[in-house]
């Protein structure tokens, strides 16, 4: 493939009346008919950095496809040319490095073929690996930094494994975890095992030891899960079986380097809908040796599609805050696992969830997918379809500024937000 380059645009939004400092860096997707746009937001300098980035297509994916996958076997109950173009070929997230790489990953609610590294500093844009229309693989959604910010750390499998499990042919997929090395973006494979496809996230602990992820799975009927912990020193893994359905990011505690939290969905997709199948799970987990075991869970009649979740310091306190579907924010107590804060972003008639019954999940102008901390934990700043809103954490109110997407028309936001550096 030719050498790629993208151009970067800056936008200003230091003329937002009412907005407070804050100390804040995060990376947004956009999709649109042009191509796609990488966001990086910069609350400390009032500024976005925008990234466009061509599409590239791999013809041989859809033909694979539609020539193993019978359509009623397809997911979400889509065509072939659907499911390839707006979930395999979107883009889920982007992660930005400490030295200004960033690691653009594909698959929105799926996986996609390659992953992009966008040098911030040269415009060079890098599609990894350089030969990935040959084999073709599918990555995790999400991959995770080392501490040092050395490696980049990511999970994949064959297409075709996936195909033959989506056609009840094979139960497992051959499972490489392996990293990319930052700034020179050389891969070297650190661990391979058999494990299910359709891995949303992974993450590296603060010691770089333990690699921590979970199938992202909604099959009708499923009551519970399996996470899966790998030690990378000892080159072993084992399971850990979730009592939550749907479990797909998990989020490192900012103090102690053990401690993760989980979140579990609930809900499964159908031909463009989010369907809820009951309220939603955030679990705190502890890796020890050769076990990970549950030490608290929060849930609620009213905890709905977490679609992102961020610990954070807040007065010497962990917090955990939460986009609860469809017009909330939660902020969960990290020590006890309980609810200490609910806030209504607008008001919206109550979800029911009956047991055992399921409901679409209705979305609003200012339902919020994406939500980062301040560095100082006293601000959250959250993202509609149209704003980015700030919430003071200190003051507990929804603050009058409103800083817009500055989209162009025919571009929406997808997939989620990360810090800089997370």
């Amino acid at each position: 493939m030719k050498n790629m380059f993208s151009e970067q645009e800056a936008i200003s939004f230091e003329n937002i009346p009412g907005l407070p400092d804050i100390q804040a860096t995060f990376t947004a997707c956009r999709i649109g008919p042009d191509g796609y746009l990488i966001d990086i937001i910069d609350f400390s300098k009032k500024s976005i950095s925008r990234w466009p980035l061509a599409r590239i297509e791999i013809p041989r994916a859809l033909e694979l496809l539609e020539k193993n996958i019978p359509a009623e076997r397809l997911p979400f109950g889509v065509l072939h040319t659907d499911f390839y173009k707006n979930f395999q070929m979107n883009l889920h997230v982007a992660q930005l490095s400490a030295e200004g790489t960033l690691l653009v990953c594909m698959g929105d609610f799926t996986n996609g073929f390659f992953n992009l590294a966008v040098d911030t500093r040269s415009g060079k844009v890098t599609v990894l690996p350089k030969d990935y229309a040959d084999p073709l693989m599918l990555y995790g959604s999400t991959g995770g930094f080392s501490a040092d910010n050395r490696y980049w750390i990511f999970i994949r499998w064959p297409l075709e494994d996936s195909l033959d499990i989506l056609c009840g042919r094979l139960k497992y997929a051959r499972c490489s975890i392996g990293r990319l090395s930052l700034p020179d973006l050389g891969i070297e494979p650190l661990y391979e095992f058999e494990n299910n496809d359709g891995i949303h996230q992974i993450i590296c602990t603060t010691d770089a030891r333990y690699a921590v992820f979970a199938s992202f799975k909604w099959d009708a009927g499923r009551a519970c899960d399996e996470l899966i912990t790998v030690d990378l020193a000892s080159h072993r893994h084992w399971r850990t079986s979730v009592p939550a359905p749907v479990p797909a990011h998990c989020e490192l505690d900012p103090l102690d380097p053990a401690l993760f939290y989980l979140s579990c969905h609930n809900f499964h997709l159908l031909k463009g809908n989010v369907i809820l199948d009951g309220p939603a799970c955030l679990i705190k987990m502890r890796i020890m040796d050769g076990q990970t075991i549950i030490e608290g869970k929060y849930s609620d009649a009213q905890f709905f599609r977490l679609s992102q979740h961020v610990p954070f310091l807040y007065d010497g306190r962990v917090l955990v805050a939460v986009t609860n579907l469809p017009n909330k924010i939660d902020l969960i107590d990290a020590q006890s696992m309980t609810l200490w804060r609910r806030v209504e972003l607008f008001k919206a008639e109550p979800l029911v969830c009956a047991k055992g019954a399921s409901l679409a999940c209705p979305v609003y102008p200012g339902s919020c997918f994406a939500i980062n901390p301040s560095k100082d934990g006293s601000y959250l700043v959250l993202e509609d379809s149209d704003n980015f809103i700030i919430y003071s954490v200190r003051e507990n109110r929804l603050l009058d500024a409103r800083i817009p997407r500055f989209l162009p028309s025919g571009y929406k936001g997808t997939g989620h937000t990360r810090a800089a550096g997370g």
